[in-house]
């Protein structure tokens, strides 16, 4: 009833605002008063703590911008499939806000007031609108696939009226996003300019480092969004709003915040926020668990103990045999490593099937912690299962064991996502060379086994054409065994011989069908999965037209913001254009070494963290040594940042070409080639910054904008594959370089010569 009414109010007061011209005067009205009443605070503010608000501001709104991806994809799937989606809507309300820093007054107290209402109209259309009608269940995608959201079925026509809710609540989440983040923006290009330009851009570096430093510790403790929010609204209203005029709308604004998140929703689930996704965990109607991931069905366990047997039901009979179908090719085996473990139920059946030792392999650790404490059998405190939280590819990797059999469960990741690319969490297990690697793992004989429900045929296709051209392996068989789907598959490869179906006519009575001849047809190679193109989940490698449309109304709505908040009616000056291919290079270079660096280290959230922190690190060392030694010229460092993308694309497509006896030393090799690009990016930016005439908060929202830019730009990658992005980025480092050189000797060139927005020619600040 509560959530009913509040709907109803705020429809109201919508169609009310809409209809009321003066609702929007008034509105005009109050938000000039809060500017003038923060200015006036602000002007009494010492520049020392100034100087402390750069470290705290950027740290918030660095978080601001972690949390929202993070909770929208909680909360849609959709989000979870587009999360630059989120991750440009910030960049463009910080960039508009750092360009008009010196130009417009700012109001940073309008900030928990539109954050608030923002988790509250989101909250409202996931639990109470788009509950029951489906409205936001649908993807706006033909290219890939989820075992849970069936997209690829629909035409185009089909997929469009069925996407339209979802295309109208990205665009207006999108449009959000920006306004929360301009005021954010606005604050921190002001507090830029109480330190010289050097000094202010090292403290926005450490406040950036910072605020990934807070999620990461967030997620290390599985703390809820609660927690999220309140860290970022703390952070605004004791801090940074502490002495404004208007701080008990803040207060009541950080109450509302935290009742909305706070509400329970669904009583009846219990929730984990995992440093993946949502977890949420429900009782089946025989008093079993089962789980949830992004609002559908992912996992449940079964009681299936040996006293059981011969004494189930059909259907307890049936999930034996599916669980224990792998054990037919391999009896007794003494060592089995399972990948994807989830909650346990392939792990009870390698100890039922009279496994000496079991390694289990999940990456969720809240997954792991849902088994040990609602599988009926305790397969995980069992003395002879080791669990590895980890990536399976990492594992595989590092491991010096050797296997009997490999069992892949029904690994597919819904939709957890990574932070800062297109890749699923389970991307890299699915490449040719990761299942390779596995396979390479087997003693002789040894077996690999690997369940999927096949949301489409590709994927079976991709699967068994992995299988028949690894070396040693002989012909694979593909039994459709229909767990949980009627496209369920499994495929089995043996070493050394080819794999032929049990005769057991069980089997035939529960309708496992051999499907190898099916899934022996030719496929093209192109779009089979490797490491440098690891989208499994494609249906084939194709121009990515679905993201397209989606980018595209990105930039209309950019456009539009732009227009509204900074205008678009002045020159701007090239000596500002370099800051915004840096901002372009940055962000394709980041991909590139977030997912690097996952398929070296794993694509755990950990490994992310400390990527993007490592990448600020090398920018703020940049930044310190030009603060000693400024430069004059930025040839050499361009020279150096140029040459080391070279050496990084061919270090992307030849994962051989750095290789020593040390492990360690292998991985210190790794992380330095990867990120070294952004050391001499670093160095031209802050060389940049420290010109006289430069304003820092004008380059910084140039080089926000640009990370906008190349944030669209690494959507090639799906195509491409993401060597790719090293070309890209280095065309971008290209036309920065060319753009620095002797900057004051040219006029400035009108907008409409250029596609971008306008930004302020005489202004400061940028982040990354």
């Amino acid at each position: 009833m509560l959530l009913i009414s509040t709907r109803v109010l705020l429809g109201a007061a919508t169609l009310l605002a809409l209809l009321h011209p003066r609702i929007e005067r008034l509105c005009v009205r109050q938000i000039g008063q809060m500017s003038t009443l923060f200015e006036e605070g602000y002007s009494r503010t010492s520049d020392g703590e100034k100087i402390r608000f750069i470290v705290l501001v950027t740290m918030a709104g660095l978080l601001l911008e972690l949390v929202m991806i993070r909770w929208l994809a909680s909360v849609f799937p959709v989000f979870s499939f587009f999360k630059n989606f989120t991750l440009l809507a910030c960049f463009l309300g910080l960039g508009a806000g750092y360009a008009v820093a010196d130009k417009q007054r700012c109001a940073p107290a309008l900030v928990l007031p539109m954050l608030a209402l923002f988790v509250a109209i989101i909250t409202l259309l996931r639990y109470d609108v788009g509950a029951d009608t489906g409205f936001f269940s649908a993807l706006p995608m033909l290219e890939q696939t989820s075992i849970s959201i069936w997209m690829d079925r629909l035409d185009w026509l089909t997929l469009l009226v069925q996407s339209a809710p979802l295309y109208l609540l990205l665009a207006t989440s999108f449009i959000l996003c920006a306004c929360i983040c301009y005021p954010v923006g606005q604050l921190g290009g002001k507090l830029l300019h109480s330190a010289p330009a050097l000094k202010a851009y090292s403290l926005n570096l450490l406040g950036s480092i910072l605020g990934v430093a807070a999620l990461f510790v967030m997620s290390l403790f599985w703390l809820p969004p609660v927690i999220w929010f309140t860290a970022i609204a703390g952070i605004l209203l004791f801090f940074v709003l502490s002495q404004d005029a208007r701080q008990p709308v803040g207060i009541a604004s950080f109450c509302l915040l935290i009742v909305v998140l706070s509400w329970p929703v669904q009583p009846e689930i219990q929730r984990l926020y995992s440093p993946y996704q949502l977890l949420e965990r429900m009782t089946k109607p025989d008093g079993l668990m089962n789980i949830l991931s992004g609002g559908s069905y992912y996992q449940k366990v079964f009681n299936l103990p040996e006293s059981n047997r011969g004494h189930e039901s059909e259907e307890d009979r049936y999930v034996r045999a599916y669980y224990e179908f792998p054990f037919n090719f391999k009896k007794k085996p003494e060592r089995v490593a399972i990948v994807g473990a989830g909650s346990g139920n392939d792990v009870a059946a390698a100890l039922r099937m009279g496994a000496s030792h079991v390694d289990a392999i999940e990456i969720d650790p809240a997954i792991v912690y849902l088994g040990k404490n609602n599988h009926p059998e305790h397969p995980y405190d069992d003395p002879r299962v080791t669990v590895i939280v980890n990536d399976a590819r990492n594992f595989f990797r590092t491991t010096h064991q050797q296997y009997d059999l490999i069992i892949y469960g029904v690994l597919d990741s819904h939709t957890a996502l990574s932070h800062a690319s297109n890749l699923r969490v389970d991307s890299y297990v699915y490449t040719r060379e990761g299942i390779t690697e596995a396979f390479k793992l087997l003693k002789p004989d040894g077996v690999i086994s690997i369940s999927f429900a096949l949301p489409n045929e590709s994927l079976g296709y991709k699967l068994s054409h992995i299988l028949q051209g690894i070396p040693g392996a002989g012909k694979p068989l593909s039994v459709r065994v229909r767990y949980d789907s009627s496209t369920t598959t499994a495929f089995v490869t043996q070493k050394g011989r080819d794999v032929v179906m049990p005769a057991n006519s069980e089997f035939a009575a529960f309708g496992f069908e051999n499907v190898s001849e099916h899934f022996a047809q030719p496929y093209p190679e192109a779009s089979i999965p490797t490491d440098d193109w690891p989208f499994f989940y494609m249906i084939s490698r194709t121009y990515p037209v679905s993201y397209m449309i989606a980018l595209g109304m990105v930039m209309l709505l950019s456009y539009m913001f732009v227009r509204r908040t900074i205008g678009l009616n002045g020159p701007i000056e090239r000596s500002y254009l370099p800051f915004f291919f840096l901002g372009s290079g940055f962000m394709l270079v980041e991909t590139k070494a977030i997912t690097e660096l996952g398929l070296h280290l794993g694509g755990t959230w950990f490994v992310i963290a400390a990527t993007i922190i490592l990448v600020l690190v090398m920018a703020f060392l940049a930044n310190l040594l030009v603060q000693r030694k400024p430069l004059q010229r930025t040839g050499y460092a361009y020279f150096g940042l140029l040459a080391s993308l070279v050496v990084g694309y061919f270090y992307a497509r030849n994962h051989d070409l750095v290789v020593f006896s040390s492990p360690l030393a292998s991985l210190i090799a790794s992380c330095v080639l990867l990120t070294i690009p952004m050391f001499f990016s670093g160095i031209v930016f802050s060389s940049l910054i420290s010109r006289a005439g430069i304003n820092i908060s004008t380059a910084l929202s140039y080089n926000l904008m640009g990370a906008l830019f190349g944030g669209l730009m690494e959507y090639n990658s799906m195509y491409f594959g993401f060597a790719f992005l090293y070309l890209l980025a280095a065309g971008f480092y290209f036309l920065a370089w060319v753009f620095s050189w002797n900057p004051a000797g040219v006029p400035a060139l009108r907008l409409s010569a250029i596609i971008g927005p306008r930004l302020v020619p005489k202004g400061r600040g940028s982040t990354r």
